[in-house]
């Protein structure tokens, strides 16, 4: 399996970051800086015994999903500027990351250029991702809304245009990325080489529908998940020690440089009174033990005054890949065929979440929501979340 590289330490690109934009903070008045912040928490009705509560939350009421985030950006000259985006979040302990950070040139009035560090456009919502308060739920629907890694580094460019009585935009991209993320609870890297995408809307007044469409090279060192948590039995160590009549496959199991692609399609509806949004997408990564994910959301709401009550519908319906394809079933291979048919079911989710929630607009630029997830997972059974979070920008 290939050695990836190191992961870049967070903090320290933060504070490198922080270093540079202070600089011509002090030079320039030119500098805009914003800011978001959520604060929240919740408690679920019955812990899973064996599996991560939906939304990380216990039985005990815990305020523990909190972020904080600040976006600066300066004119660099005419057509450049620089963008940062810093956040610090409970779940990491507060530690600093730069989420955004890249200089954007502006062609023309419709055409910008950017480099460095951008957030990969996957998403209706891709863009304000972290900012709780540009959407109505307290987090976006996690079926839909679950890749652990959501930016790029790399260029990119974005144009606007009207065409006849539409309102458009164009997005192309290209880069590569490199993070870690927990895998079956084990933190592990995942790296992505010749990755691109393009992503488009249509829209008028009150409507916009978008689509999306995404690959890369994808590589994740999956050889650490646990397969026996008593024993601390790997999936590595599994791999290592079949017969040699079987090591063939390692190929269709180890995601290593394996091709993956994403789609989606989306629509969003704000007339003023009524709100509504729907998603549809599906991942894929050929030749390794990752499951086709196909998940959706339908939203729909009612605005009446500073109130909003909404109601959503959200579905994993994954397919796993079958890993045992071509080893003869017989007697000797029984074990290894069990084996591999628990590996592959570990990376697939089939699961129905119904959500109620409520946005109270407290003030300008804060938000009051409330929100019951009734989650129906096969594997897992049921369970009931209820979350509360503020969320504001300034």
């Amino acid at each position: 399996m290939k050695k990836m590289n190191p992961t870049h330490k967070k903090n320290r690109l933060a504070c490198a970051l922080a270093i540079c934009i202070a600089a011509p903070w002090v030079q320039a008045a030119d500098v805009n800086v914003t800011g978001f912040l959520s604060v929240g928490g919740g408690f679920v009705d019955d812990e899973y015994e064996d599996a991560a509560n939906y939304g990380g939350y216990e039985e005990d009421l815990t305020f523990d999903n909190n972020l904080l985030g600040l976006q600066v950006s300066g004119q660099v000259s005419e057509k450049l500027t620089a963008t940062a985006q810093l956040i610090a979040r409970s779940n990491s302990d507060y530690d600093v990351n730069a989420e955004w950070a890249y200089l954007t040139w502006q062609a023309t009035d419709d055409v910008k250029l950017r480099a460095g560090r951008l957030r990969t456009p996957f998403y209706l919502y891709s863009d304000f991702l972290d900012v709780g308060y540009a959407y109505s739920w307290i987090t976006p629907p996690r079926e839909v809304y679950y890749l652990p890694f959501n930016n790029v580094d790399g260029i990119d460019i974005y144009a606007t245009k009207t065409l006849g009585i539409f309102d458009t935009t164009f997005q192309a991209y290209f880069g590569s990325f490199n993070d870690e993320f927990s895998l079956d609870g084990v933190q592990t890297e995942a790296e992505t080489r010749n990755q691109a995408g393009i992503a488009a809307t249509l829209g008028k007044d009150w409507w916009t529908l978008r689509a999306a469409y995404h690959q890369a090279d994808l590589t994740v060192d999956v050889a650490g998940a646990v397969l026996d948590p008593a024993t601390g039995f790997t999936l590595g160590q599994f791999l290592d020690s079949l017969p040699t009549t079987l090591r063939g496959v390692t190929t269709n199991v180890l995601v290593d440089e394996d091709k993956a692609t994403f789609a989606q399609i989306g629509l969003t509806i704000d007339t003023g009174t009524f709100v509504a949004a729907a998603e549809h997408v599906e991942f894929e990564a050929k030749n390794s033990m990752l499951a086709k994910n196909v998940r959706e959301y339908v939203m729909g709401g009612v605005r009446t005054g500073n109130w909003l009550f909404h109601v959503t519908v959200a579905r994993s319906d994954d397919e796993a890949a079958n890993l045992a394809a071509g080893i003869p079933v017989a007697a000797p291979t029984l074990p290894v065929i069990g084996v591999l048919n628990q590996v592959a079911a570990s990376q697939s989710d089939k699961r129905d979440v119904i959500s109620l929630g409520t946005r109270w607009d407290v003030t300008s630029g804060s938000a009051l929501k409330f929100q019951i997830d009734d989650v129906d997972d096969e594997v897992n059974g049921g369970q009931k979340v209820y979350s509360v979070a503020l969320q504001t920008v300034f």
